[in-house]
């Protein structure tokens, strides 16, 4: 099975072509951490964030089906085996809850930023009002996505023990006709889906660690090798 196009039809071209037009939508990605506090796992995941019981089982209902047309769940590929559903050995009896065919593509701006093509997701984003949830480090974005975005700051680690405080946050800047980018680990799945219920205009955009480069940090083993191609500064 192809990831550069998944089953739901989202792949990059439709992400740009949504932020072009103004049209509002959701990208949210459950990879390995995300199965990992679901089932229940004690540890951290690779950036150090501790698996919550509490934030699994808000990660298990954020996988729910979604309420309207424009959300888009994201899946690695390695977590379809055979059909069904899989994460740390185990498999996920999750196929009345979300069809095998309506999910996309969990990498679609990172497979971008090795494909050196992000720069067309910050042209993509010019002249829009933009929310960035994520570390103090991402105000070194300001490059790339203009000066004016509102930066929503969370821990390194443990952003889960915030969630108060951001969560209503999130919610006010969703609300503008523009762009929430979160950058903030598995929390970011259950947030997104919130502020989606809630209504708003913004689109709402799990970036993952695809801007860590941009900030000095080379966060996963691609980017450490090389496989990377940062876009040209905008601002």
């Amino acid at each position: 099975m192809s990831v550069a196009r998944a089953p739901d039809g989202w792949d990059y071209a439709g992400m740009l072509g949504a932020l072009r037009a103004r049209r509002r939508f959701a990208y949210t990605r459950y990879c390995d951490g995300e199965w990992n506090a679901i089932f229940g796992r004690v540890g951290k995941n690779c950036d150090g964030h501790t698996y919550f019981p509490d934030m699994g089982r808000a990660l298990l209902e954020a996988f729910r089906p979604e309420p309207a047309a424009g959300y888009h769940v994201g899946l690695l590929a390695s977590l379809l085996r055979e059909g069904r559903w899989w994460a740390s050995g185990r498999t996920i009896a999750l196929e009345r809850e979300r069809p095998l065919g309506s999910w996309c593509d969990a990498m679609i701006l990172h497979r971008a930023g090795m494909r050196g093509e992000l720069g067309r997701f910050f042209e993509a984003l010019r002249g829009r009002p933009l929310a960035v949830v994520g570390n103090r480090h991402l105000a070194k974005m300001r490059p790339w996505l203009g000066g004016g975005f509102d930066h929503i700051v969370v821990p390194e680690r443990d952003c889960w023990g915030v969630r108060e405080r951001v969560l209503p946050e999130i919610l006010r800047a969703a609300r503008s006709p523009g762009v929430v980018l979160l950058a903030c680990s598995m929390p970011a799945r259950v947030w997104i889906r919130r502020a989606w219920e809630a209504g708003g205009e913004a689109s709402l955009i799990d970036v993952g660690a695809v801007f860590d480069p941009y900030v000095g940090i080379m966060s996963r083993g691609y980017m450490r090798e090389g496989r990377f191609v940062l876009a040209e500064r905008l601002f």
